[in-house]
């Protein structure tokens, strides 16, 4: 088959794709780039950065990168985009650097009074929240070989070059000289980014088990619009089957970050997850900045994860005004795909920062217009409506915004009704799509409407409203109110909980982890059974 070349008059590159690429008389569709010669950065050790660009140099495969010199040729970042590095700290003064090192606009250095009045005094870099105090500086080294990759200057003559050249970079310090910290200073890093307006925070570190504060925490800087890039861990373990923290935190702006070597594996060390780990990065054998002017060589999921954290400074930096979820949709949309890496995150991919910034598409998804309330409860509302394209009608939708509130919703007002998290990856147009929006008062009328958005952030019109009134409260009867049984070995009893409902909503509930002599049974998942249906779940007596 020979190519044909043709001028598209009158319309963008990015439109024309999304016009034609799903036309039946066209096999693909792609730009004819302008090609230039590469503009390889100047920093001396720039040639030892194969995560950037890979010619074999360090004996892995060529082509095995993020292709960095390509994103640089369309955009080298802006210092308007601030990422917050929540680690040991950073060296500011390193020369590599200190040009990119956010300073706080509202405060004087030096002065002793919180000039900007947010409750930290002299916060120039950031602050230190193990040592509660003003002077964030790197004493273990890992927070500064994340900010070098991340965004070490380029073209300056001295070592290396991040993935974002032009960014800002603020300093928040909770990990001690030995590499630990507690879960509480890490949640004051994150809020403070969050109040003083980070983009993006990029977060090489983990352990403990869940935390409620800590997911109230990144969901809060979701609410304001900052993604949290997590390191996946380094035990090779399954992250689906054993959730590594705070990278396991379901919420809609975490980016879970695995670690590749220098030829596209997935590095022996990483861990990984079909559902819970979204993307690859380079991670092995990762040069960068150190503490006192000095560059080392570090491996981790925590060296892959400042190379997204930069990836998506360039995104955020390229279209000022894209919501963070778009982003992190554009990230994971234009990554390389990868054989071995399906399966393995949920991308299927290892990062690649061109494509994100690459062409712009200005066509928006159609509106949907089919939005429905479908069951009501006391609390609940089930909806469905019908999936529309990412131009119009051709291609898959990024993502979905739905909304609800007690007043109609239309276009002008969207934004200030309640967003729902959670919502359904879009499938393929036509495809029925459905969920429940929770947590609602009792008897109350809500209007919903809901916009698809493409990976740009570009929104179809809002649909019409569907409309649902919450049932009453219930009012639960328990028979017996208690429970109990004093068996000898081999024993069995038999008893009978009967619970009603006697009020007019629904009654939603679960049954808790029953308790053995004090040790816990492990219960088998819901698993719907049709009357007269067998429960395969059935395991020996206990």
């Amino acid at each position: 088959i020979k190519a044909d070349h043709k001028r598209i008059a009158g319309i963008t590159v990015g439109n024309a794709i999304g016009r034609y690429k799903n036309h039946p008389a066209i096999e693909y569709i792609e730009p004819n780039y302008i090609l230039t010669a590469v503009d390889i950065p100047t920093d001396p050790r720039f040639d030892e950065l194969w995560g950037m660009y890979n010619t074999g140099q360090t004996g892995g495969t060529a082509g095995a990168d993020i292709d960095a010199t390509i994103a640089w040729d369309v955009f080298t970042g802006s210092q308007d985009i601030i990422v917050g590095v929540i680690d040991t700290g950073v060296d500011y003064n390193h020369p590599d650097l200190s040009a990119n090192m956010w300073t706080n606009p509202g405060e004087i250095p030096g002065n002793g009074v919180d000039d900007d009045g947010n409750g930290f005094v002299d916060d120039v870099y950031g602050w230190d929240f193990i040592n509660n105090d003003n002077d964030p500086m790197d004493d273990n080294g890992h927070g500064t070989h994340c900010s070098g990759t991340i965004g070490a200057a380029a073209n300056n003559g001295i070592g290396v070059v991040g993935v974002s050249p032009n960014v800002s970079i603020m300093a928040l310090k909770f990990l001690s000289a030995g590499g630990s910290g507690s879960s509480a200073d890490a949640i004051d890093c994150l809020e403070y980014a969050t109040m003083m307006g980070v983009n993006l925070t990029s977060n090489s570190w983990g352990g403990g088990g869940f935390s409620q504060a800590m997911a109230d925490a990144i969901a809060d800087a979701g609410a304001n619009n900052a993604l949290f890039v997590a390191a996946a861990g380094n035990s090779s373990s399954n992250n689906d089957v054993n959730p590594h923290y705070p990278s396991s935190y379901d919420l809609d702006n975490v980016v879970a970050v695995a670690s590749t070597n220098h030829n596209d594996e997935l590095s022996s060390f990483s861990s990984y997850g079909a559902t819970s780990v979204d993307i690859a990065a380079p991670g092995s054998d990762i040069l960068s900045t150190l503490p006192g002017n000095s560059y080392g060589v570090l491996s981790g999921t925590s060296m892959a994860t400042p190379h997204v954290a930069g990836a998506l400074a360039l995104i955020k930096g390229r279209f000022p005004a894209i919501d963070a979820l778009d982003a992190k949709a554009l990230l994971l949309n234009f990554a390389d795909p990868l054989d071995n890496l399906d399966g393995v995150v949920l991308s299927g991919s290892r990062l690649n920062a061109f494509w994100p910034i690459a062409e712009p598409d200005s066509i928006p998804p159609a509106q949907i217009t089919d939005l429905a309330v479908t069951m009501e409860g006391s609390n609940w509302l089930d909806v469905q409506w019908t999936a529309v394209g990412d131009d119009e009608f051709d291609g898959k939708a990024s993502r979905y915004d739905l909304r609800y509130a007690t007043f109609p919703i239309d276009d002008a007002n969207f934004e200030t009704a309640t967003r729902v998290n959670g919502t359904p990856k879009p499938g393929d147009p036509g495809t029925l799509e459905s969920m429940r929006i929770t947590g609602l008062d009792f008897t109350t009328t809500y209007y919903v409407a809901v916009k698809a958005l493409d990976e740009f952030g570009n929104d179809g019109d809002a649909s019409p409203n569907a409309m649902g009134t919450t049932l009453g409260a219930p009012d639960i009867d328990v028979a017996p109110v208690s429970l109990n049984e004093a068996l000898l070995t081999g024993g069995t009893a038999f008893q009978t909980l009967t619970l009603r409902n006697l009020g007019a909503g629904t009654l939603d509930f679960e049954i808790p982890t029953p308790y053995l002599l004090g040790s816990p049974v492990t219960l088998n998942e819901y698993v719907p059974i049709a009357k007269g249906g067998m429960d395969l779940r059935a395991g020996d007596p206990v």
